[in-house]
């Protein structure tokens, strides 16, 4: 098994604990085995003198939709062999950006996970809504008004919303789309700003529906993810079991003292809205959506205050869309802004692992899985870091190198410099 230690690192492990400077880290096949302050006897292994830069968890994005390649009223527009390279461009870009996990949240199909893990194309571990459910008029029923047909299908490159109405059809729906593939179910608890039929203020499905789904999850060991802004529809998803509420943006005290008392985690997505705001029409995206965003935007921080005051586990997701996928790590500036940046990157490491149920995964401890990234900069001092591609020198996911833009790796060397005279903690 091949030893890596990265050495002379400014540590943040992810836990909300302080920064460990002239750290260390020791990585066996695709874990974890040691960390400490130097000196440290690295014998004649590898080792990657990081040059005391700061070493974070590979960051996760519990909202993306990778395979929205434009604004989702023009994903039609494109020829499927121009959406499944945009897709995969950005998957790698992800991965690049340090985002070593997402969990995508519609509409990206499991062949694009498959290819990642048979090691076919580089991109993050994925964790797949595939097709959200939508009641008919729904937020993922992206059918123009005149249109009569009932249901449209997956081409197997972009998944569209699966429409259902009543227990039994929310039921059918639910194993439909764990069969075919999904990590967890999505449903549109309420409306969107995207979909042409309905608003951001609308509550959708019914508690009987939703606990139907929940009960299908729950069934196969997984969860339900809910889109919901409004009181309404994000306390009756608490009721009925749901597991995380995306957006929340129009959330009060008592819903979020619901969320808070079942343990159920939000999701707030701040960066989608900032970019549709500045140019989603620009993007194709129409005045009505447009308007939408702002609407939601504008409450957006007070909402984040809300969950933060009241106690409910936190966790972060982009929710970016078309040419706006480069962006992801603006929402962690953005979430800083109420948050403060040490709580933002536990929200996008710590939290979002514990939301996904990957203990092993989302702190830099012994044991823990190898992923973590290498950034030319203090984030704590500076989170907008994390947007520079140019600053994210070293991303490394379950022990291997996969990115490396400052020849990191390669100038490696077996000489380490003695930083500190303290005691190596070494985990047997």
């Amino acid at each position: 098994m091949d030893t890596l230690y990265l050495v002379n690192a400014r540590i943040i492990d992810g836990s909300g604990t302080d920064p460990v400077e002239a750290g260390w880290i020791r990585i066996e096949g695709r874990r974890i085995t040691g960390m400490g302050r130097s000196p440290v006897d690295t014998g004649r292994n590898q080792v990657i003198d990081v040059g005391a830069r700061t070493v974070l968890p590979g960051l996760i994005d519990a909202h993306t939709h990778l395979a929205a390649t434009e604004m989702l009223n023009l994903v039609d527009t494109v020829s499927r062999p121009v959406l499944a390279a945009k897709t995969f461009a950005n998957m790698r870009r992800t991965l690049a950006a340090g985002f070593t996990t997402v969990r995508d949240a519609g509409f990206t199909d499991y062949g694009f996970k498959q290819a990642v893990e048979t090691g076919l194309v580089p991109g993050p571990r994925m964790f797949l809504a595939t097709g959200p459910l939508s009641q008919t008029g729904g937020h993922s029923d992206f059918r123009p008004a005149e249109t009569q047909d009932r249901q449209r299908r997956s081409d197997g490159l972009y998944h569209p919303g699966v429409i259902v109405d009543g227990v039994a059809q929310c039921q059918w729906g639910a194993r439909e789309v764990l069969r075919r593939g999904a990590d967890q179910i999505k449903i549109m608890a309420g409306g969107g700003c995207t979909s042409p039929t309905d608003h951001v203020t609308h509550t959708q499905f019914t508690a009987e529906e939703i606990a139907a789904i929940v009960h299908e999850a729950r069934a196969r060991h997984t969860y339900v993810m809910a889109h919901g802004y409004t009181p309404e529809s994000i306390r009756t998803c608490v009721a009925a079991g749901v597991r995380s509420i995306e957006h929340a943006n129009l959330v009060d005290e008592e819903a979020a003292e619901a969320m808070a008392a079942a343990g159920t985690f939000a999701v707030p997505t701040i960066a989608t809205f900032d970019l549709l705001v500045r140019d989603g029409q620009e993007q194709g995206l129409t005045a009505d959506s447009a308007a939408q965003a702002a609407h939601v935007l504008e409450r957006a921080y007070e909402a984040l205050r809300i969950l933060r005051d009241k106690g409910v586990r936190i966790g972060s997701g982009s929710d970016v869309l078309g040419a706006h996928q480069p962006f992801k790590a603006l929402e962690l500036q953005l979430k800083a802004s109420v948050l403060g940046p040490m709580d933002a990157l536990v929200a996008a490491t710590r939290t979002n692992a514990e939301l996904l149920g990957l203990d092993d995964l989302g702190t830099l401890a012994p044991g823990k899985i190898a992923d973590l990234v290498v950034v030319d900069g203090d984030p704590l001092d500076d989170i907008s870091v994390l947007q520079d591609s140019g600053r994210v020198h070293l991303v490394v996911k379950e022990g291997q190198v996969a990115v490396d833009r400052a020849g990191l790796s390669s100038a490696s060397s077996h000489q380490v410099r003695r930083l500190m005279p303290e005691t190596e903690v070494v985990v047997p």
